[in-house]
């Protein structure tokens, strides 16, 4: 059905011209200093921890996380301490991380506002503060999480680098400019030796398995690293033979209807919300940046995404599913729909109503999380890495494409938000 017939209802058809997002708890309509001013206060919240807090992956890190041998062990304790309603973590002996993650993500949305000496400052302590984890060793110039992750299709420990995080941290310290030339260089070598195979980007050394966002990531990140200008000549072609390559690969993964699974192989199938906000943003990122024509599938997979993963404004987990919250979910909901918003897929309207409808459960905003009298997941929602700073790329990226706001220069400098 072709948007904006009547019984359509998709955001793009919802929040077309001279349609407007419902009233919330925070007004409507929002404006550009509104959502700089949530800016604020969500990074004060989160500075005042200096960025440290539980994550939803943390619960390998504990006494028991070293007794849980076996993949089945490892992930039951995981996803128990993510979804437990009680905080389990003070039992479990499970500190509060400081990730160079968060870091790397918050110090490129802060970057975005660079233009305002408070913020550039607060850019470039963080982009300093990741830049500070960059290993050495067999695997210099990339970057690693602090925890052990199991998950469905792998097993990671924190002595291993990941793409995701490779990315957010190398994308925080170019945008801050705290990357000199020579961690560049190492981290192009070891995108190259580590994390591709030949044909896409891979989550980690370890893995041959297509993930679709995390080959997306690597390309594009590839393919910034190659137009930066200080490197060799040779490195800088390997790149972009790698990142094109890496983009076909993934192009090619694309279903008919406009949606990406989260990977290639069994069990891999699903299609999310966060997952899919990554795909569209890299795509478009490393579209531009190697001048591959994208614009096609690029509509194709946002129709999808619109369409399939929200409810109104609300986002969806998974596509067509019903509503689960998740601070990610709905910060990466708000991230891509500023995004489409900026591409004319939709009217400023969208993201500022999704943004409306997700944030009475972040802390720093007023946020009450037992609303509604319901218990709620507080740890997950105060995570840095999976809440406050996907939250904070998300508002600085929506407050450059409202009125009054003001828009980066180029795609190369827009960092997504953290995977997991």
């Amino acid at each position: 059905m072709p948007p904006g017939t009547p019984t359509d209802r998709s955001p793009r058809a919802r929040f077309g011209p001279g349609q407007h997002a419902p009233g919330d708890r925070l007004g409507s309509p929002l404006e550009a200093a509104d959502v700089l001013a949530l800016a604020d206060r969500l990074f004060r919240w989160a500075d005042a921890r200096d960025w440290a807090g539980p994550d939803p992956y943390d619960g390998l890190t504990g006494a028991l996380g070293r007794l849980a041998v076996h993949r089945v062990l490892r992930q039951v304790l995981l996803q128990t301490v993510k979804r437990s309603r009680i905080d389990l973590r003070p039992v479990l002996g499970i500190h509060p991380l400081r990730t160079a993650t968060a870091a790397g993500t918050a110090a490129g949305a802060c970057a975005r506002l660079s233009a305002s000496p408070v913020w550039r400052e607060r850019a470039r302590r963080l982009g300093r503060s990741a830049a500070a984890e960059q290993l050495s060793g067999r695997y210099a110039g990339l970057w690693r999480y602090e925890f052990d992750v199991q998950t469905r299709w792998a097993y990671y420990p924190a002595s291993l680098p990941n793409l995701v995080a490779t990315t957010f941290c190398a994308d925080g310290c170019l945008d801050t400019g705290t990357l000199g030339d020579e961690s560049a260089r190492t981290l192009a070598h070891g995108l190259l030796e580590h994390l591709h195979n030949g044909e896409f980007f891979t989550y980690t050394p370890a893995s041959d398995v297509l993930v679709h966002n995390a080959n997306l990531m690597g390309a594009a990140l590839a393919g910034r690293l190659a137009r930066i200008g200080t490197l060799p000549g040779e490195l800088a072609d390997r790149l972009v033979d790698a990142a094109r390559g890496a983009v076909e690969v993934s192009l090619n993964g694309q279903r008919p209807d406009g949606s990406w699974p989260y990977g290639r192989g069994p069990g891999l199938g699903w299609v999310d919300g966060f997952h899919t906000g990554y795909v569209l943003l890299r795509l478009d990122q490393a579209g531009t940046l190697l001048d591959v024509d994208v614009r096609r599938p690029l509509e194709r997979g946002v129709d999808h995404y619109l369409r399939h993963l929200f409810d109104g404004p609300l986002p969806r987990y998974f596509a067509d599913g019903r509503s689960r919250r998740d601070p990610n979910n709905d910060a990466t909901a708000v991230r891509t729909a500023a995004w489409a918003a900026h591409h004319g897929f939709v009217r400023t309207d969208f993201p500022r109503a999704v943004l409306a409808a997700v944030v009475d459960r972040y802390p720093g905003l007023g946020a009450d999380t037992r609303a509604d009298g319901s218990p709620r997941n507080r740890s997950l929602w105060e995570s840095p890495r999976w809440s406050a700073a996907p939250l904070l790329d998300a508002l600085t990226a929506l407050h450059a494409v409202l009125p009054g706001g003001r828009h980066p220069a180029t795609p190369a400098a827009q960092p997504t938000t953290a995977a997991s």
